[in-house]
């Protein structure tokens, strides 16, 4: 484990699988050790607290047998005792658990978030939702690799994507569309057969009097939508004869 937490005194620590695999303590980002420790946090960091094994440990840790984990589990203890969380690494019969309140996770933060986001009144929720996808930029599990990991990062990002689309939608009700223009056109372009991000940004385009471009938006998903063999919704195709008398 680095020894850069020698500097620290203070205790305010959250955990971070956006981005490269770490810790901040009141906002300032510290390293969570040696490769091998970041692959050892991630499943540990993903259990909320539940427990997982030697064995399972070993496959995040690509090469490594559940009779290597043992050394890197009482490094990352270390570490962590280092960050004020002496007690949170527990092991016993090569079971492990990792007793942290799961808001205290980056990724775990965010999806509470998205969950609570109806039901808040939408100012609230818009707050909350920024300052967590605020937490949560940059690639997932950055710099490492293997099967487990990448499945992982791929759930991450569709996390990420759910969150997004949560803040557009609250942010829709609150009036503030047109600044999500620029978020809603790469969302659409990484998955223009996603009707719902069709519709919000053709919705965001006609708001900005940019009926042209909403047109656009609208034929293209039409044409992914007919290759994989998919309809039309209605509510999409509700939209056009608006946009076609104004532009």
């Amino acid at each position: 484990m680095t020894k850069e937490f020698d500097i620290l005194s203070t205790r305010n620590v959250m955990f971070c699988l956006y981005g490269s695999v770490g810790a901040s303590v009141d906002g300032v980002r510290v390293g969570l050790g040696t490769e091998m420790e970041r692959r050892l946090a991630v499943p540990l960091l993903r259990a909320k607290g539940r427990p997982v094994s030697y064995l399972e440990l070993s496959d995040w840790m690509g090469d490594r047998g559940p009779e290597d984990v043992g050394e890197y589990v009482a490094d990352f203890r270390a570490g962590l005792a280092e960050l004020g969380l002496r007690n949170a690494l527990t092991s016993r019969d090569r079971v492990c658990r990792l007793k942290i309140d799961p808001t205290q996770v980056d990724a775990h933060r965010l999806t509470s978030r998205v969950a609570e986001a109806e039901h808040l009144d939408d100012q609230v929720a818009a707050t909350r939702l920024r300052e967590a996808l605020v937490l949560c930029a940059g690639e997932p599990l950055a710099g490492l690799t293997g099967c487990r990991i990448d499945g992982y990062r791929h759930v991450l990002r569709e996390e990420r994507r759910r969150a997004e689309l949560a803040l557009v939608r609250v942010d829709f009700r609150l009036g503030h569309v047109v600044h999500h223009i620029p978020k809603l056109v790469r969302l659409f372009g990484e998955r223009p057969e996603d009707t719902e991000v069709v519709t919000l940004t053709m919705y965001a385009f006609a708001s900005a009097g940019r009926r042209v471009e909403a047109l656009a938006v609208y034929r293209r998903s039409c044409e992914r939508l007919i290759e994989l063999g998919m309809k039309v919704p209605q509510r999409m195709a509700e939209l056009v004869p608006q946009l076609e008398s104004h532009s």
